[in-house]
């Protein structure tokens, strides 16, 4: 991708994604595996990942989903060194998220649980982007990376998702310039959750139940 005249250029910025042991918060779930994939004047550069060890079982629904067992967390890293880890890499840079009102409170959980303050970075979602031009059908990641010709990466894992959703940013951040006038990264995460505001406020399903259903 040609970035020198457009608004990537020369920025850089984090995406972000993570698995977790369920999919409610008021249930006790948590952060189970993390991955941050940098994204470079318009380009992936390095990438990171680690299973966190949870509070609590994975949930069957859950495992079903990403594959990621009891078993597998025995060993796991503790909540403060992932997040020492992405406090360091993160530093204030924007962040990308695909469905951030589902990741953005477990990534504040996983922080709690580390016994430090949250990421207040900007966020700029992907899912915002991808309603924002095509609707609010099928925008989840898998759907998104086929219809924008994209690597095929693991899905439902922290590390193939964060690679996708950071793709599906560079695909789709030429057309909000183009398309509808954005010229900041600011405008960008602004537009992005805007657009999902509003298909909550217009009765749209929310999106943070459940990211299998809802993108």
């Amino acid at each position: 991708m040609d970035v020198t005249n457009g608004l990537l250029a020369g920025k850089r910025l984090m995406a972000i994604d993570l698995e977790t042991t369920g999919f409610g918060l008021s249930e006790g779930h948590g952060v189970i595996e993390v991955a941050r994939v940098t994204i470079d004047d318009g380009a992936l550069g390095d990438d990171w990942t680690t299973l966190v060890r949870p509070r609590r079982p994975v949930s069957d629904g859950s495992r079903e989903v990403h594959g990621i067992s009891d078993g597998m967390l025995r060993d796991a890293p503790e909540p403060r060194h992932v997040a020492e880890a992405l406090v360091a890499a993160c530093d204030d840079l924007p962040l990308v998220v695909h469905n951030a009102p589902f990741d953005i409170p477990f990534l504040a959980r996983l922080f709690r649980d580390a016994d430090r303050e949250p990421l207040v970075n900007p966020v700029i979602d992907t899912l915002g982007l991808a309603r924002g031009l095509f609707g609010s059908g099928n925008n989840a990641l898998g759907t998104l990376r086929l219809a924008l010709g994209l690597p095929e990466e693991r899905e439902h894992r922290a590390l193939g998702d964060a690679r996708t959703a950071a793709r599906t940013l560079l695909a789709l951040t030429p057309r909000w310039e183009v398309e509808r006038g954005v010229r900041s990264i600011a405008e960008l995460a602004a537009a992005s959750q805007d657009v999902l505001r509003l298909s909550m406020r217009r009765g749209s399903e929310a999106p943070a139940l459940d990211r299998r259903f809802t993108a």
